[in-house]
């Protein structure tokens, strides 16, 4: 075991590349938002070598004893209708509302302070809802804009899963559709990043372009959303060793970075263990206070037609295609960027194609007991990888924790990233005096999903029945409990990276 910063050697054979683009002197001196920071130094990871020429690692268990954060249960949200099972979850910005989807092709807006449900939106879909898979890459919806300065927008995924639509939910009741984007067939939309860079992105394959969009500033704009066609995002000007096809996207939570990862696409002859995945980042550039503040923005129409701005945004501010040959077949289903690290979770295929005379292929079935989460460090542009098992899973969003829930095996574990330690784990907590979770954790085959909330201070939990758990996650630097509020002694300052809140510390029995 050694301990140091990732070198490119240290992941040899792996392909490291470095972009052979930088970003202007212009856009390195730019002033960012408040809320934005450039990249931050490189953390110091611990590391083993792995029989597969990466660099993975294997999670160790933590006993109760060194557990290093708790759980608090915060709200039970309860619709005292008729519930069906939660599958997406997606948290406000500030915390103000949380939008869940449901089996029965219904949006809830709950109003977290109100412990109501604030909006209920009926939608048209045709492909079953579902947790995230291989199969169902379908994302859900997002709470796009929620005030006080512009309406509360949230954008939902409709029909065959190509639809965007935009409703405003900000008086309540079933909503008001206001606008459909089509051909949305990845999307991603940020909850932190300036209006003024443009914080929603969608993919269209025909093109193969990322376009952007902003939440116009004029109040009597014909529609909320627009497309600045001057930085669209075109991939085969992008310079990178393959084109990624149908990558999965994501923002950055504290910079101007976008980012996307992508792997082999089913039914695609197998590519060499070094163009298999692809992890890019682009830097932003802000859209014009003109354009922000115009009722109808001159090139926010036909992007395919006009096509102007700096062509240096194609140009990834890096990317890095690590050879990892657990990757091979693999596909991400989860992205979060924070500071200077990027997590994904990839989700390895359940057949390999075995060569057959004529170029031919022929698949074989495999077993796929694990699912790997891939961390990048974007300033030494290195890897790592940590396998989870092939179970539901997502990051928190500064980067640091993985939540997996394994229900065949009564597991709830979260992993601390930066040494791949189970922090905190069910059925252990049970043994905490005071230990309570709503029922969820008792009954963990009925967990469907859940999500950390934007500013990382909460766990939220939905279930079969359509209710939520909210739980607060504290940081108590030494381990990591679920402890009921009534057991709480003491207080603690505990403001570390990623919103971590400051109060009660449990103080065991």
């Amino acid at each position: 075991m050694s301990t140091g910063t990732l070198s490119a050697s240290t992941l040899s054979p792996a392909t490291i590349h470095d972009s052979r683009w930088s970003p202007t002197p212009q856009a390195q001196s730019q002033q960012w938002p408040a809320n934005t920071t450039p990249l931050s130094p490189p953390p110091q990871w611990s590391h083993i070598r792995s029989a597969d020429h990466g660099t993975a690692y294997k999670s160790s268990i933590a006993t109760v004893q060194s557990h290093r954060a708790e759980l608090v249960p915060v709200r039970h949200l309860i619709d005292k209708g008729k519930g069906s099972d939660v599958f997406h979850i997606d948290c406000s910005p500030t915390a103000s509302y949380l939008a869940t989807k449901h089996s029965n092709n219904t949006v809830k807006i709950w109003a977290i302070a109100k412990n109501t449900v604030h909006s209920t939106i009926k939608i048209k879909s045709y492909v079953p809802a579902q947790p995230r898979s291989r199969e169902y890459f379908v994302r859900s919806h997002t709470v796009l804009s929620e005030g006080p300065t512009s309406p509360c927008f949230i954008g939902i995924t409709t029909h065959f899963g190509l639809d965007l639509e935009i409703y405003n939910f900000t008086k309540g009741g079933s909503g008001k559709k206001v606008q459909v984007i089509d051909e949305a067939h990845r999307w991603a939309a940020s909850h932190k990043l300036d209006n003024s860079y443009a914080p929603l992105v969608i993919y269209r394959p025909g093109a193969d372009r990322i376009d952007r969009y902003f939440l116009s500033r004029n109040p009597s704009a014909k529609k909320p959303f627009w497309e600045d066609a001057s930085s669209c995002i075109d991939l085969t000007k992008a310079d990178l060793p393959f084109l990624p096809k149908y990558p999965e996207l994501a923002f950055s939570n504290d910079s101007p970075f976008l980012i996307a990862a992508a792997g082999p696409r089913p039914g695609d002859p197998p590519r060499d263990i070094n163009s298999t995945i692809l992890l890019v980042a682009w830097h932003l550039t802000p859209v014009q206070e003109t354009k922000l503040q115009s009722r109808s923005p001159v090139n926010s129409i036909h992007s395919h037609i006009q096509e102007s701005g700096d062509p240096k945004r194609h140009k990834a501010y890096r990317f890095c295609a690590p050879a990892y040959t657990q990757l091979q077949t693999a596909l991400p289903s989860v992205l979060v960027s924070h500071g200077s690290v990027t997590v994904s979770i990839w989700i390895p295929a359940s057949h390999i194609n075995i060569p057959l005379p004529g170029g031919k292929f022929r698949q074989t079935r495999v077993p796929t007991p694990e699912r790997f989460v891939l961390i990048w460090d974007m300033p030494t542009n290195t890897t790592r990888l940590i396998p989870i098992p092939n179970v539901q899973a997502c990051v928190s969003p500064d980067c640091r924790l993985v939540a997996y829930c394994d229900p065949e095996m009564q597991k709830f574990v979260i992993l601390d990233m930066a040494t791949a330690e189970e922090v905190w784990k069910w059925p252990d907590a049970a043994k905490v005096s005071g230990f309570a979770s709503f029922g969820q954790f008792e009954a963990i085959k009925k967990i469907t999903v859940f999500e950390f909330s934007p500013d990382g201070k909460w766990l939220i939990v939905g279930d079969a029945s359509g209710a939520l758990g909210v739980y607060e996650v504290r940081d108590l630097g030494a381990r990591f409990e679920l402890l009921d509020q009534s057991s709480l002694k003491g207080t603690s300052d505990l403001g570390g990276k990623g919103g971590l809140p400051r109060g009660n510390v449990a103080e065991l029995m």
